[in-house]
């Protein structure tokens, strides 16, 4: 028996992502989701997620999807094109109170909002890994007594074809996010998967993939959507595919079929 699990990105982000993850929560299809408390519909769908939680009893694992890179209308966040964040990061120029600033709103907001700290915390784009916001965010994490898990992409489990980006994503960050974790003494995912271009792909052989090389203690990154949303999402396509998939009983026999058992990465460590 193989123990893994599904976090799916981004919710709050707009109205057919939270439904779609409250309804894969429900049916224990996903076991966790990461949540961007910047969104105007943040605390009405943080709401949902209180009820959801008390409602089932199976464990579900609630995190912080750290922001720099979506920027939210009429919002005073920072916020910098996901090029420009990158060039910030890397010659090492951004603002550190800046950064630690919005850290902290985004915490508060989430703590605000579900009467607990996160249970893990990842970034948006992967933020969360880059220079400068790595060392911040680990100052800020020990400063509010985190007791939960970081997300890792050092040990990816990738598809032949996604090879380069998921070695692209390691190199942006991950090797060194989780030594300063594990220095740090914060707890991580083992292995990480999820990993492709959100095109034209047939989503159900793709996790057939990952599940085929799973280990044990795996987090699979997912963003599933039950519809389209009302404003453009470059990705949308891919959500509701994923959704369909995981809303299928095909996805649980895929899982037995790889003697698969679903759990928070929380339950693992």
């Amino acid at each position: 028996m193989k123990m893994i699990c599904y976090c799916a990105d981004d919710f709050a982000l707009n109205d057919e992502i939270s439904h779609a993850v409250c309804v894969l929560l429900k049916k224990n299809a996903l076991q966790a989701t990461s949540c961007m408390t910047q969104s105007p519909i943040w605390h009405k769908h943080a709401n949902k997620l209180r009820a959801l939680k008390a409602e089932i009893n199976h464990p579900i694992e609630i995190g912080l999807h750290l922001n720099f890179t979506h920027y939210f209308d009429h919002s005073n966040f920072l916020y910098y094109p996901l090029n420009e964040l990158m060039l910030r990061a890397w010659s090492r120029t951004l603002n550190k109170e800046k950064i630690r600033t919005s850290i902290i709103q985004q915490w508060e907001l989430f703590v605000e909002a579900l009467g607990t700290q996160p249970n893990f915390v990842d970034g948006h784009q992967h933020i969360h890994q880059f220079p400068v916001i790595r060392e911040v965010l680990i100052d800020v994490l020990k400063e509010k007594n985190f007791n939960g898990w970081i997300r890792n992409l050092d040990h990816t489990i990738s598809i032949h074809k996604y090879q380069f980006k998921s070695k692209t994503l390691e190199y942006l960050g991950a090797k060194k996010t989780l030594k300063l974790s594990q220095k740090n003494h914060f707890k991580t995912n083992t292995y990480f998967a999820g990993i492709y271009d959100f095109k034209n792909e047939n989503y159900a052989a793709l996790n057939y993939e990952w599940l085929k090389s799973a280990q044990n203690g795996l987090l699979i990154m997912c963003h599933p959507a039950a519809a389209q949303p009302k404003e453009f999402d470059e990705i949308q396509d891919a959500r509701i595919d994923e959704y369909q998939y995981f809303n299928s009983e095909q996805f649980f026999r895929d899982c037995k079929t790889f003697n698969i058992e679903l759990q928070p990465i929380g339950q693992m460590l």
